[in-house]
């Protein structure tokens, strides 16, 4: 079952968030929290989450501000308001309803948010999967020029500077079912400021720097065919993870970027649960 659920965010405002629960929920069930990537929602993810039902249960999933279940008008709010947000959904959502260590999982920008997470917050979590996480942009799509740009604008302009993603759906999926589906049109046709992209590349960077003090067992994907983030900065970021972390890197060489769009996303999904299953058996094993 799905549902739509409320809680107030740092500043007040009412955000949206999802929530799924399997109709019949095992007694070890635990809970995972799910976040999406830029300009993505849980509703486009759904058909993912199901299957990591009843291994993880409840699963929830906070659409970041701005976007999905929360669309505003721009401008975009600065980006740190939305790690606000985050910390206020924890607060008031999950340490009621969830007191256990719960998983946690990211996708794109949303796996660089969970990396934040689980390195300041790793007594929260049980282990953390990062799918295609957004460490780097792509040059080949986020060109000098493109970058260069809308620095300048937001040198010039500020807050009154307005710019877009620099790529289209084809550029994340290959899938015809979602390339061919009108509720997909002109869904990364989102207005954006400098400013927030650039507040978005300062947690990238943090990322890719805290990365290296992660301490719980951290599972990876790499999509081989990512023109949107690079896929080498995802593979430096795993090279990065302590030795002594229990880890696991599944390389999908055909994959695009939203790994959960891709027509074969069952066997993205099995293989996500067989990796923590090992890496839950590692540290059981090294703990006794």
């Amino acid at each position: 079952m799905f549902e739509v659920l409320s809680f107030t965010s740092s500043d007040g405002s009412p955000l949206k968030y999802g929530r799924l629960n399997h109709p019949e929920p095992p007694a070890s069930g635990q809970a995972l929290l799910f976040i999406p990537g830029l300009g993505g929602s849980v509703k486009g993810a759904l058909h993912f989450l199901e299957l990591l039902l009843p291994r993880y249960n409840p699963i929830f999933a906070p659409d970041l501000r701005g976007f999905g279940l929360n669309p505003v008008d721009i401008p975009l709010p600065q980006a740190p308001i939305i790690w606000q947000d985050l910390e206020a959904f924890h607060q008031q959502v999950l340490q009621p309803h969830t007191p256990d260590k719960m998983a946690l999982c990211g996708i794109s920008l949303g796996g660089v948010l969970s990396t934040l997470l689980a390195t300041r917050h790793p007594q929260r979590f049980s282990s953390v999967t990062l799918l295609a996480p957004a460490y780097k942009p792509h040059q080949q799509t986020f060109s000098p020029a493109y970058v260069l740009r809308n620095v300048l604008s937001h040198l010039l302009l500020g807050a009154r500077a307005r710019t877009q993603l620099p790529y289209g759906l084809e550029a994340i999926t290959r899938n015809p079912t979602i390339l061919n589906d009108p509720q997909f049109n002109g869904a990364l046709k989102m207005p954006l400021t400098p400013g927030f992209l650039l507040g978005v590349r300062d947690w990238c960077n943090q990322a890719m720097r805290e990365i290296q003090t992660l301490q719980i067992p951290s599972l990876m994907v790499v999509p081989g065919q990512d023109i949107v983030c690079d896929p080498g900065a995802m593979r430096q970021a795993y090279e990065r993870i302590p030795r002594h972390t229990p880890k696991q890197l599944l390389n999908y060489p055909d994959f695009y970027h939203d790994v959960l769009f891709e027509a074969d996303y069952g066997r993205l999904a099995q293989g996500i649960l067989d990796g923590l299953a090992s890496l839950t058996s590692e540290v059981g094993s090294g703990s006794s």
